[in-house]
């Protein structure tokens, strides 16, 4: 027996409470036709990430925020996959100190110490500031992913905060954890940056105490542009190019072998680097060096 017809008003995913006030039986809620993402929510459909969350957002009290590493991945912040699908799997739902925990399954509630500004509105969800995200992210991953976080709340394609602002925060919340990686991440943290692993490699060099590297640098031959290179150590012609899974591509391939080719032309001595680099940071620091040593 099929079962009745919701009513017309319920969107696609509902609370419990919703579907009560539009008359619906409790025995309705138990048919078969309808999942239950979390306890007292129904939906009649296969939710995305967000709606997932947005509907868990319906059922939580009114004082409640996404926070963690949820709202990273709301803020669209660089998260290792395994945290990011963890984070959009098990919402990170915090309240404010005095209040009490959410405790619901299928997500994990926090009490957290809030100020005035904390707290942003996206499509009409209360989540943490990409500031104070970063705050409750810096206690969640490693120093290289931090420092690739930093770098993209201030990346100059789509600022999110500027770098005075995570100070300021900083020093509120300095002394706990995390706070030492904030640190180091301010110091170091470049809006050049434009990717997660040209972060971490700019660290890693660091780290080995290497120079820093300048990064996404435009190189000219009088007044054409020949291209933009990911790092350039300037006065050693030394370019490094962090290469993706999609220089793999044959068009991009061919493309990459002629822009190196014009460089090489040009004078500036070129390595690229790849995922399986960051395997062995040793042996590709002592390869950079090699190239430093020559140039």
């Amino acid at each position: 027996m099929r079962p009745a017809p919701l009513p017309s008003q319920l969107p696609v995913a509902f609370t419990v409470s919703e579907a009560f006030v539009h008359g619906v039986a409790p025995q309705r809620l138990r048919a078969k036709d309808l999942s239950s993402p979390f306890h007292g929510t129904r939906s009649r459909e296969a939710l995305t990430d967000a709606e997932r969350v947005r509907l868990l957002f319906d059922a939580v009290p009114a004082h409640a925020f996404i926070c963690g590493t949820t709202a990273a991945a709301v803020w669209r912040l660089p998260l290792p996959g395994v945290i990011e699908a963890d984070a959009w799997a098990a919402p990170r739902i915090g309240v404010p100190q005095h209040e009490t925990r959410v405790r619901r399954a299928g997500m994990v509630g926090h009490r957290l110490a809030i100020d005035d500004g904390d707290i942003r509105f996206v499509n009409g969800v209360a989540v943490l500031s990409p500031a104070r995200t970063w705050i409750d992210v810096s206690r969640a991953v490693t120093p290289p992913r931090l420092l690739a976080l930093t770098d993209a709340l201030i990346s100059r394609r789509r600022p999110l905060v500027s770098l005075a602002e995570l100070t300021d925060l900083h020093e509120r919340f300095r002394g706990g954890r995390g706070s030492r990686a904030r640190e180091r991440s301010l110091e170091l943290a470049d809006e050049r940056a434009e990717s997660p692993r040209e972060s971490m490699l700019r660290l890693i060099l660091i780290d080995a105490g290497l120079p820093a590297p300048e990064c996404n640098v435009e190189i000219w031959n009088g007044p054409r542009f020949v291209a933009r290179v990911d790092m350039l150590y300037r006065d050693l012609g030394l370019i490094i190019e962090y290469d993706g899974d999609h220089h793999r591509d044959p068009d991009q391939w061919s493309r990459d072998q002629i822009r190196r080719a014009e460089l090489e032309s040009l004078g500036y001595r070129y390595t690229t680097v790849t995922r399986r680099d960051f395997d062995d940071p040793v042996a590709l620091v002592r390869r950079i060096r090699r190239l430093i040593a020559a140039a």
